[in-house]
């Protein structure tokens, strides 16, 4: 599977003001500015580097790019300052107008996992996410947003898929009644772990590093079932390597059945302000979870 592609907005086009915040922080002059490439949002996200040597990460946004992204940013400064992990970047700074947001952050240099999946970086990202994980159950963030109420809506599309005749694979033609209950299931288990999880955690949200392996852009981050993060990475690694079982606990394959409904629906949607290649993204995304929806199912 690619990795998600945006269109980003480049680190000269945003407002002075905000790049006059990041060369306070930096307390020099900002000589370079290198657009990363990956993930969805319509802001900046660049690697800088100041007349004195120093560098740093910086990603900000306005809600003139997209009116739903500076909330999330928000959502993210609280969670990297819950968040202090050897797998995540450091926060440095943090900016808020009222409008605009930014977040400064430690400039890890390192690269996103090649597709297909190697199984060297999987063993490695899977070992990293247990890791993560445990230091994160219980949550240390005791009111971060609840997964399974946040993204409840997304979890439980299979009711449009039926009202608007969304076309589905042959195998699931007639079983979208049995699939909406499954997936059900899924929120409700979902809804009963207490871990801090990324929630958005695919290959361009990784670096890999010599000695390090990164997860980035903590913008989702909720409590929710300790396997919520590895049903993402799993469902991005399984056509391409081998790997451990997730175990047959019904509570994943509902929230398996919840995300391919959502995307599948999200994927004949017009497409949000600033985000013009999501919907196909999202297309490819639902055929991939569709596809191990049925292999959990026995369909």
């Amino acid at each position: 599977m690619a990795h998600a592609i945006g269109v980003r907005t480049p680190y000269e086009a945003i407002p002075a003001t905000v790049r006059a915040w990041v060369e306070r922080e930096l307390g020099s002059s900002v000589v370079s500015a290198k657009t990363q490439q990956g993930g969805f949002s319509p802001g900046t996200a660049a690697r800088l580097v100041t007349a004195s040597g120093r560098r740093a990460f910086v990603k900000a946004v306005g809600p003139e790019l997209n009116p739903d992204t500076p909330a999330l940013f928000r959502n993210e400064i609280t969670a990297m300052r819950a968040v202090s992990l050897p797998h995540a970047p450091t926060l440095y700074g943090t900016y808020d107008d009222g409008a605009w947001v930014g977040l400064m952050l430690e400039d890890i240099d390192g690269a996103l996992p090649v597709h297909p999946w190697r199984q060297g970086d999987a063993d490695r990202v899977l070992e990293a996410l247990a890791e993560v994980t445990a230091a994160l159950t219980p949550s240390p963030w005791t009111a971060a947003p609840v997964a399974a109420e946040r993204s409840g809506g997304f979890l439980s599309r299979w009711g449009q898929v039926i009202a608007d005749r969304t076309p589905v694979p042959d195998w699931a033609r007639g079983r979208e009644e049995e699939l909406a209950v499954i997936a059900a299931d899924g929120v409700e288990a979902l809804a009963k772990g207490n871990s801090l999880v990324h929630w958005d955690l695919r290959a361009d949200n990784i670096l890999l590093t010599g000695d390090r392996v990164v997860f980035v852009d903590w913008t989702f981050t909720s409590r929710a079932a300790d396997w919520a993060d590895a049903v993402f990475v799993h469902a991005e690694m399984r056509s391409s390597v081998r790997l451990p079982q997730l175990g047959d606990d019904p509570g994943i394959t509902g929230f398996l059945a919840g995300i391919a409904g959502g995307l599948l629906w999200g994927s004949q949607q017009a497409a949000p302000p600033g985000l013009p290649t999501i919907r196909a993204w999202q297309r490819g995304q639902a055929d991939l979870y569709l596809d191990w929806l049925r292999e959990r199912l026995g369909w």
